[in-house]
């Protein structure tokens, strides 16, 4: 909970004053010193749902979870910007393109690890080098085939063709201790040494977190002193905890919007995020895994526009995510570049669907199972798309499955239609792993659950890949997108917003990746 230095002198000062003139202070007194100034020294604690997969580089997964606490601890080369979503200079100063094949960034001098060290060359050759032999990075890093340090703070980096992405890709990692990893890589360390505007201080697995601030951080000092990031069982304990006070900031649940408004003392603070929800198909014709002896009914174009004109997307955000959503048209938001304006949603119209569903030789339907993640929220949506859906007589079976079934489901195949997430890092990355043909051994199609293939979209996919003039690659990426709608490679629902809840003097924007940057956060 946000309380300020020497707390109890000021509150036992109120007590007093209080007592002898029976009036109440003005609000917003306590956020000032004695002469004026506003404070700057907070500890805040921030709710949590689900524990941490770990710290880097020892993480197991890039979970929102983990990522929220990882991102003050350390710093990347560039970061995005939240607002235009354009890479900007964090640990390297700036970069250009001598050639088609070289990145040469300047890096940052001046800056220091939470252990002293300072930052250098030395520490990006390292943590890349590093990185690249590890699942978590392999695909980000495989472009690379070799790195030169032309002095401390300049390093160029070189692909083995041009590879436009690599800044993106480089976005993703954070920066590592050469001299600390290499000291402590033979006792199983896993406490984290970074650049960040925060470093560790107590870690209780499945409790909390608490990070102190960095004083040497090279941005400058941050408003919050500490923060604590504390578990808690599920969305509602959040909720109570805040209204309690408890806590300061938590993730809430659309069911709890209005009652944390409606409460004096805390506000709600609304972001469109970049995720887009969708329902996918087994796209294999014969010997599929819901229809091993008849010829699957989804890997028909017909069917799937069918299924799509069926469903009544603005019934099933007024009713179940509060109106807090907005209809997806593809794969990727407007917040992501190569994003498509002309490609519209398939109107929702039955009469339409029932003529396709006819053509295609489904006029009485059939039956066909979706896998959903288990939970009531994912059980609610979909049981309103299959209401939908039985009105031109497809009858759908939910099989709400655990997280790990759920995704191993996937993983394998062994699913027939399936609903899931997708939160672009950026357009390049989406159409490599969910729209190119899968090839484990190239790296591409790896989320493509449905086995979904275009050879003329994969002829594209490469072509982009070796593009380095930005009009271009937009040219490319928004006619896959284009060949994408038109086969009918999903059927995109929608594109959420995240809320959260928070005491009423915090000033903070949340940002579109649900990435908590404490060092964003001040006070009124």
């Amino acid at each position: 909970m946000f309380r300020k230095i020497k707390l109890k002198k000021i509150v036992n000062f109120l007590i007093l004053f209080i007592l002898f003139f029976n009036i109440f202070l003005i609000s917003g007194c306590l956020n000032e010193t004695e002469n004026g100034d506003k404070k700057t020294d907070y500890d805040i604690i921030i709710g949590m749902t689900y524990n941490i997969s770990g710290f880097y580089p020892w993480m197991h997964t890039r979970d929102t979870t983990s990522l929220s606490v990882n991102v003050n601890l350390f710093n990347y080369l560039a970061e995005m910007d939240p607002k235009t979503f354009k890479y900007v200079p964090a640990l390297a100063e700036s970069w250009n393109n001598p050639d088609n094949t070289t990145w040469r960034f300047f890096l940052r001098e001046g800056v220091k690890f939470h252990n002293g060290n300072n930052f250098s060359a030395e520490d990006v050759k390292f943590t890349i080098e590093y990185m690249r032999n590890s699942s978590y990075h392999k695909e980000e890093l495989d472009s690379i085939s070799k790195i030169i340090i032309l002095d401390n703070y300049t390093i160029d980096i070189i692909t083995k063709k041009p590879y436009p992405m690599l800044l993106y890709k480089l976005g993703t990692l954070f920066i590592l201790s050469k001299d600390y990893i290499i000291k402590t890589e033979d006792t199983n360390e896993t406490w984290p040494i970074g650049t960040g505007a925060y470093k560790l201080s107590e870690y209780i697995p499945g409790k909390y977190i608490i990070l102190e601030r960095f004083d040497d951080y090279w941005k400058g000092k941050s408003d919050v002193n500490k923060v604590t990031f504390k578990n808690m069982n599920n969305s509602e304990e959040l909720k109570n905890a805040l209204i309690s006070g408890e806590l300061d900031i938590v993730q809430l649940s659309n069911d709890y919007v209005d009652e944390i408004k409606s409460t004096a003392g805390l506000e709600v603070k609304a972001i469109q995020t970049p995720a887009v929800i969708y329902m996918s198909f087994d796209f294999k014709v014969n010997n599929s895994y819901g229809f091993p002896d008849l010829k699957n009914p989804v890997s028909d174009l017909k069917v799937r526009k069918a299924m799509y004109h069926a469903i009544n997307i603005e019934t099933l955000i007024d009713k179940f995510l509060n109106g807090s959503a907005t209809p997806a048209s593809q794969f990727i938001t407007s917040h992501t570049f190569g994003y498509n304006p002309n490609i519209t949603r398939l109107a929702y119209d039955i009469d339409t669907a029932r003529d396709l569903l006819k053509e295609a030789g489904y006029e009485n339907g059939f039956t066909i199972g979706l896998d959903i993640p288990d939970s009531s929220k994912w059980i609610n949506i979909s049981n309103e798309i299959a209401n939908q859906l039985s009105k031109i007589n497809i009858s759908i079976i939910l099989k709400p499955l655990p997280q790990f079934d759920y995704y191993s489901n996937l993983y394998y195949r062994n699913t027939s239609l399936y609903i899931t997430g997708w939160n672009p890092i950026d357009a390049e990355s989406t159409i490599k792993l969910l729209l190119h043909t899968p090839d484990i051994e190239e790296g591409v199609g790896l989320w493509n659950y449905g086995n979904y293939s275009n050879s003329e979209l994969d002829t594209l996919c490469e072509i982009l890949c070796d593009t380095m003039i930005t009009d271009n690659r937009k040219d490319y990426i928004q006619e896959i997108f284009a060949i994408a709608a038109e086969d009918v490679a999903c059927i995109p629902l929608f594109s959420n917003k995240a809320f959260y809840g928070t005491i009423e003097n915090i000033e903070w924007t949340p940002r579109p990746s649900l990435f908590i940057w404490v060092e964003e956060i001040s006070f009124k």
